[in-house]
């Protein structure tokens, strides 16, 4: 016999080898190991959950239980029934971590699952004593029994295995666990060849993917990944914290598929009953599943009382929709829809609602919005993508939309664009439209359709010596029914010699701007088929610098960096052009810059000046960040500006100064501010000037943005003045003050205001939010309110007031 072929049985100081005549027993056991050693208390549990299996063992000679190991068995029973209900709470949760509450946040990414064990994978046994009876074919361990297998384990004062139907059964308390569950309880039954079991008084735990604990007054293994309880507790909060909790007769947990299902389910808030449900099923990870989401009530004065019920459909893993029925008590019934789709070479959204009618519009028929969302790329360098939205009528927005940028929008983008991503090229064809939302804006006002657009851009080509050229052309069919409309066909080449150095730049650059016209609809006298050749002359140069520096106490590298821009284009007639894409660019630091001070092709800019700039930048001498920078500059006019869209012709020999400031100020303190200063304006020389100061610190989720913007605008109608203040402030470790207030200095009144509160812990967040807003300045104001009550692996209930707050907030953090 060898070492391998024999099993030793330590009872106390005792040695005995056991087998069966013919036959030992390290033989019927195959590979597995079997080990039994005097032990007093078992180890410490690891976070695994059992998945064991035992083969048919050969009889073997019974052995009457030793005397002394039967007193130790005895004695560890009665220490386990000393043990307090806080005692017995500690070992279920000993050596397993408490970060998040419910099912895993995809901040920390996904659990990892242990891989299934091999057939052979040995079995290890701790146990004070041993005895075998052979009529009934009964394996008695005693004395404190550690069963090991890998990650799995089972624990108990007494185990008896039966060798004729692989059952474990347990006296007493007893411990099991495999990977992401842990069960403590009385009177178990086993079975490690099938890995199904139940067991009695059971107090349990998940962890892993999900962390969730409860009580049941039975609990069944059906498989290594499906559990059920009857008369049971269940909860995500922390262990001592009794927040909220399920109580049920029933209930199923499938950590296949991440659903909970339970029975005569009854919802308690610090152990009162709240919410009674015959049916619940709900998540216990984050995976999709089919199936109604918890319900939204809101209220406003614009619709009344607001009753979604949603329902999830996952129809394939590539594809889901949800459909969201809304009572609209002072409206009707609205109907909406959300279908997303993800395939190998594109992915998109589709959302619908209609309301067939709608109890406070003046119009005939159903109202109805729609958005197309699409991103794709096809035989790797067709790159698509499409956003097209439309509503019934011009009111719908300001009817039913539920944010301010989203009301205040007066036009809807319907754009489809097709790259192609060529060899040093690229070719993109698209066709855009827009829906006009806004009454006040007239037909002839509304914006041109481009049916189709074409850009063509070939990518900086390095010649000899130096050069390099570059190419850009664009094809455009301007529709429009009410004024002039055409084509246009316009061509850039360029040519530029860039010389670059550790200390600054010198980069010469000459292009030429070609375009025709063919129009039709034109004024009376106006050329049908205008163009233009206009060259422009580019000369940018640029120093840097640098001095080691002290930037309140830290090593600071200082740069001073002075900066002349100058930029020569001819005079040209344009009046004949018609105006379909082009626009003045609003004047800033950035803009002193630009070739032309349009955008679009339909107006080029003359212009013979020189801008002078200086910048100055403050970096940390060892991490390279950026803790200031101060720019300021100005342009010198050397003839006037006779191109202009809507104004007469310019004759300052200067431009205004622009400058621009960025600093982090203190720790978690940033700063930015830009500006338009006119001296030569005897009153109101500040054209544009904002600022903002932004305080954000994440660890405590303390934040706070204020801004101020001013625009003078050309006249009075579209003059622009206001402040914005947002937080997100801990008053402490459970309650939040979160709220914004956008207040217009112009008309001296509030465009948009609210205000709420988010407490609770881990595994709840209550929000309540109060909002008193405007669509537009001339409209009157009105107030609603959200609520919304989170429970951590049950879901929300009432309003998604969290993203309303990451719309509304910037920088905003949900936990």
């Amino acid at each position: 016999m060898t070492a391998l072929d024999r099993r030793r049985i330590l009872a106390g100081a005792t040695t005995l080898l056991l087998w069966a005549p013919g036959q030992c027993l390290a033989q019927t056991l195959a590979q597995e190991r079997f080990e039994a050693r005097t032990s007093a208390t078992p180890a410490p549990a690891p976070a695994s959950q059992l998945r064991s299996a035992v083969r048919e063992q050969p009889a073997v000679r019974e052995q009457p239980m030793d005397t002394a190991a039967t007193v130790a068995d005895t004695a560890l029973a009665s220490a386990r029934d000393d043990e307090s209900p806080r005692e017995r709470e500690a070992r279920l949760h000993q050596g397993l971590d408490w970060t998040f509450c419910g099912p895993r946040p995809a901040r920390l990414g996904s659990a990892s699952m242990a891989p299934p064990l091999a057939p052979e994978t040995p079995i290890d046994i701790e146990t004070g004593a041993v005895a075998y009876q052979r009529d009934s074919d009964i394996l008695i361990l005693s004395g404190g029994v550690d069963v090991r297998r890998e990650q799995e384990r089972v624990t108990a004062d007494r185990l008896m295995y039966d060798r004729n139907t692989g059952n474990i059964t347990s006296a007493g308390e007893t411990l099991m666990e495999r990977p992401g569950l842990r069960m403590i309880g009385d009177d178990a039954l086993l079975n490690l060849e099938t890995q199904q079991g139940r067991m009695q008084h059971v107090r349990y735990r998940f962890s892993n993917s999900t962390n969730l604990r409860g009580t049941a007054d039975l609990a069944e293994v059906l498989n290594p990944s499906q559990t059920r309880y009857r008369g049971l507790v269940y909860s995500t909060c922390p262990p001592g914290s009794d927040a909220w909790s399920l109580k049920a007769s029933r209930l199923k947990l499938d950590q296949e598929k991440g659903i909970g299902v339970a029975r005569d389910a009854r919802l308690r808030i610090k152990g009162v009953p709240v919410l009674y449900t015959p049916y619940l099923r709900f998540p216990i990870d984050d995976r999709r599943k089919s199936g109604l989401l918890i319900p939204t009530v809101g209220a406003s004065d614009e619709s009344g009382l607001e009753l979604v019920v949603p329902y999830y459909w996952n129809i394939a893993p590539n594809l889901d929709a949800t459909i969201s029925p809304h009572f609209l008590s002072e409206r009707g019934l609205l109907m909406g829809t959300e279908l997303r789709y993800l395939t190998g070479h594109d992915e998109g959204r589709i959302e619908a609602e209609i309301i067939p009618e709608d109890a406070k519009y003046a119009g005939n028929g159903a109202r109805w919005a729609l958005n197309l969302e699409e991103a794709g790329t096809w035989f790797e360098r067709v790159h698509t993508q499409v956003e097209f939205s439309a509503v019934s009528d011009e009111r719908y927005l300001e009817d039913f939309g539920n944010g301010l940028d989203i009301t205040s929008t007066r036009r809807l983008l319907q754009r489809a664009t097709a790259t192609y991503l060529g060899q040093g090229w690229t070719l993109q064809t698209a066709l855009e439209g827009y829906q006009t939302v806004d009454p006040e804006i007239t037909p002839e006002q509304r914006p041109y359709g481009r049916l189709p657009q074409v850009l063509f851009d070939l990518n900086p080509v390095t010649l000899d010596n130096g050069l390099v050229a570059r190419v850009n052309a664009e094809y455009d069919y301007f529709d429009h029914n009410h004024i002039v409309y055409g084509q246009r066909l316009a061509l850039q080449p360029s040519l530029s010699l860039p010389l670059r150095r550790s200390y600054g730049h010198l980069i010469p650059r000459l292009s030429l701007n070609l375009s025709g016209y063919d129009l039709a609809n034109t004024a009376k006298g106006q050329p049908t088929s205008p163009s233009h050749t206009i060259p422009t002359l580019e000369v940018d140069g640029k120093l840097v610098f640098e001095r080691e520096a002290n930037w309140f106490g830290t090593q600071a590298l200082q740069t001073l960096e002075p900066r002349l821009y100058y930029l020569y284009t001819p005079y040209e007639d344009q009046s004949a052009t018609p105006v379909f894409d082009s626009s003045e660019l609003t004047f800033n630091f950035a803009n002193l810059f630009r070739a032309n001070r349009f955008t679009g092709r339909d107006r080029i800019g003359d212009a013979n000046q020189l801008t002078t700039a200086l910048s100055s930048r403050f970096l940390n001498a060892r991490t390279g960040e950026e803790m200031l920078r101060l720019s300021v500059g100005r342009i010198l006019y050397f003839a006037d500006r006779r191109v202009q869209i809507g104004r007469p012709t310019q004759i300052d020999a200067e431009s205004p100064i622009a400058g621009e400031l960025a600093a982090h100020l203190f720790a978690h303190w940033h700063g930015r501010a830009s500006l338009e200063w006119d001296p030569a304006q005897d009153n109101d020389q500040w054209g544009r000037r904002t600022l903002q100061l932004r305080y954000r610190e994440p660890q405590t989720k303390r934040l706070l943005n204020l801004a101020y913007r001013y625009d003078r605008g050309t006249s009075i109608d579209n003059r622009f003045e206001a402040t914005d203040l947002s937080f997100q402030m801990p008053v402490s470790q459970q309650v939040n003050v979160v709220g914004r207030w956008l207040y217009s200095l112009e008309t001296d009144e509030t465009s948009d205001a609210f205000a709420g509160l988010e407490f609770g812990q881990c595994c709840w967040k209550v929000r309540v939010l109060g909002r008193h807003s405007k669509h537009r300045a001339d409209s009157a104001a009105s107030t609603s309110v959200m609520l919304q009550v989170e429970l951590a692996g049950l879901g929300a209930f009432g309003n998604s007031v969290d993203r309303f707050l990451q719309r509304e907030i910037y920088g905003y953090q949900v936990d």
